[in-house]
């Protein structure tokens, strides 16, 4: 079924396109677009997966379309000399041509206002560490040329969008140090995988996926912080099939609801993907790149090297799953951070887009290039990276 957005009210996308499952034990799919190419979507049960959808496309085109540039200035303008040091720290390793510190120390940047993590005083850093577009930033992208949704957030309630910014960054902070080390905590079990979703509704998913063929699930979680992160992967050697690699991911306060969120999103990619091989579709048409590279690494080698890791075990911290849990063990790390925060109305109802970052962790996914490796956060697991994967960008869309 499609809704098409009759009464053109600029609020809301142009086209929801509702896939229910043909089998029914299988998750829907709806997926949310508008004319100027801003997608999102989402599977599940229920309402879901129209949620899920809606507040993808929502997020993307706020961050991609709508973040504002107030002044131009030099970050000293605004922060402090040692927080200006961080940002020239990440920048040295992230430009696309050689600069200097003095360069940034002295570079006027497109500015927009945001909150430090420590206080929650305000302050302004550069727009390019919060749009992902290179609109009303002019030159500001030769710092930071790869940007990506890391961080982002939105949700109708402030408290939510705020959790939901700081653990999707922190999720793949976790991805990024597990893909260069090659450590995870540990291989889900069949058994304790079989045992955790017994009563949910997506493990007749799983079944069919394993049915398919092979299904790995890996706890990924960077035991300095609580919770569960887990990275699901699929694998098919069959030459026939469409989809011979597949990965999907989650960040949760418990591993079965990680478990169950990471294989959502594995099947909203599996879905993606096997329609894209079907139809013959061509990969270069396609606006993200990351969903390109996705497509050139879908092969079972993929799925065999992802999958050969150290298993080093480990237990989380005593600290709640909760936003001042996680600014807590940053705050320990010696982490600092921002909050772009910005309380906006759709269709008359209130909302707020959220995005953390911060100059100490990976400022984005693509590992192989423009990227600063050298971070506070990676400073403890900076010996154990596999310089070879450093040329190599974390398979995942």
């Amino acid at each position: 079924m499609k809704l098409v957005n009759g009464m053109q009210k600029p609020d809301l996308p142009d086209t929801i396109l509702f896939q229910p499952a043909g089998v029914l034990t299988l998750p829907n799919a709806v997926e949310v677009s508008d004319s100027l190419s801003v997608n999102g979507s989402g599977v599940g049960g229920g309402s879901n997966s129209v949620k899920t959808a809606l507040g993808e496309y929502f997020e993307r085109r706020h961050f991609y379309r709508e973040v504002i540039s107030e002044r131009r200035g030099c970050l000293n303008e605004s922060l402090a000399e040692n927080e200006v040091c961080r940002f020239a720290q990440a920048f040295l390793q992230t430009a696309s041509r050689k600069v200097s510190v003095r360069e940034i120390e002295t570079y006027e940047f497109a500015l927009t206002e945001v909150l430090r993590t420590s206080d929650f005083t305000q302050c302004f850093i550069p727009t390019v560490c919060i749009s992902l577009s290179s609109h009303s930033t002019g030159q500001d992208s030769v710092f930071y040329p790869l940007r990506d949704t890391c961080g982002c957030s939105f949700h109708w309630n402030s408290d939510f969008a705020l959790l939901g910014a700081i653990k999707e960054s922190l999720e793949r902070q976790m991805l990024v140090r597990f893909w260069l080390t090659k450590h995870c905590r540990f291989r889900v079990s069949t058994a304790h995988v079989g045992s955790l979703l017994g009563k949910r509704a997506v493990r007749h998913l799983y079944q069919l996926l394993v049915a398919s063929g092979e299904v790995t699930f890996l706890d990924i979680t960077d035991t300095r912080f609580p919770g569960a992160c887990v990275l699901a992967v699929y694998g098919q050697s069959k030459g026939a099939r469409h989809v011979k690699y597949c990965a999907g991911m989650s960040y949760a306060s418990e591993l079965a609801v990680a478990l169950e969120k990471s294989l959502l999103e594995l099947w909203q990619t599996f879905r993606f993907m096997d329609l894209f091989k079907a139809t013959d579709s061509e990969e270069a048409k396609l606006e993200d790149s990351y969903i390109r590279y996705f497509l050139d690494c879908n092969a079972y080698e993929t799925y065999q090297e992802i999958t050969d890791v150290i298993e080093c075990g480990g237990v989380g911290p005593e600290q709640r799953f909760t936003l001042s849990g996680f600014m807590t063990v940053l705050k320990r790390m010696g982490v600092s951070g921002y909050f772009y925060f910005r309380r906006e109305r759709v269709n008359e109802v209130s909302c707020v887009f959220v995005k953390y970052m911060s100059p100490d962790l990976f400022l984005h996914m693509n590992n192989s290039k423009n990227f600063n490796l050298d971070n506070k956060y990676s400073e403890v697991f900076r010996n154990s990276v596999r310089f070879s994967r450093l040329d190599k960008m974390v398979p995942f869309p």
